[in-house]
């Protein structure tokens, strides 16, 4: 106080003034500060997290990739659907006919097939060519009827329908099927029904490409052919298969 007896001046409510703006402005200053402080530390945390989530990401499809690449089972060995006469032992639909059947997997699949009505066998020794010594991944041994074998070298691959009738030699296509009792075309007259049971007889109607049917261990496949009255059941003397 500067005035006489203590009083205020007009001088000590500027100097007061002046102070409490400097302090305000300090104030707001440190304020400011731990605000930049705060964000220099969030984008701090951001570059890292999205460091961390980029290496993740490459590592990730770095793995994957060696994965798929060494992984056999992104193999899906399916048909074309188209015919071809006789079976030479050239490779088809990549498989090769070879001396000896592989072991890397050994699983069965039955297929009953009806026409108008009537059974039509699987032919024996599909798929394996006596004369030349050499059997595909798919075949059928003589005496095991309708049993199609599956002894591959790649324990992951998956083998389709398509895949064995064109091992076999005949035709398959959503509106055909080859036999060798001849060639049938679907149409509304001639409809072509597939029922598949699978290894605990579960019955299911497929309704796809029947090329793309992929084979399985003591699959039923029946296919019925303008044969409305028969009634379709699973095979179940595996035996020993």
């Amino acid at each position: 106080m500067s005035g006489p007896g203590g009083t205020t001046t007009r001088r000590d409510q500027r100097r007061d003034t002046r102070r409490a703006q400097f302090q305000q402005r300090q104030l707001e200053r440190q304020r400011e500060r731990q605000r930049q402080l705060q964000r220099q530390r969030y984008q701090r945390i951001g570059i890292g997290v999205a460091g961390f989530v980029a290496l993740a990401l490459v590592a990730f499809l770095i793995i994957h990739a060696v994965a798929g690449a060494g992984s056999p089972g992104a193999n899906i060995v399916t048909g074309k659907g188209t015919f071809t006469t006789g079976v030479d032992g050239s490779p088809r639909d990549g498989m090769s006919c070879v001396a000896n059947e592989g072991t890397g997997q050994h699983i069965h699949s039955y297929l009953s097939i009806y026409v108008n009505g009537q059974p039509v066998p699987v032919t024996p020794n599909a798929g394996i060519l006596t004369d030349q010594q050499c059997l595909y991944s798919l075949h059928v041994h003589p005496g095991i009827d309708n049993i199609i074998h599956v002894e591959s070298p790649d324990a992951n691959a998956i083998y389709t329908l398509g895949a064995f009738f064109d091992i076999w030699g005949h035709p398959l296509t959503a509106t055909s099927i080859g036999t060798p009792v001849g060639d049938y075309k679907v149409d509304k007259d001639h409809p072509m029904t597939i029922y598949i049971f699978d290894a605990n007889g579960k019955q299911t109607t497929y309704t796809g490409n029947p090329l793309n049917i992929k084979l399985a261990a003591h699959e039923t496949i029946v296919i019925l052919y303008n044969s409305p009255t028969v009634t379709p059941k699973a095979f179940t003397n595996w035996g020993s298969l």
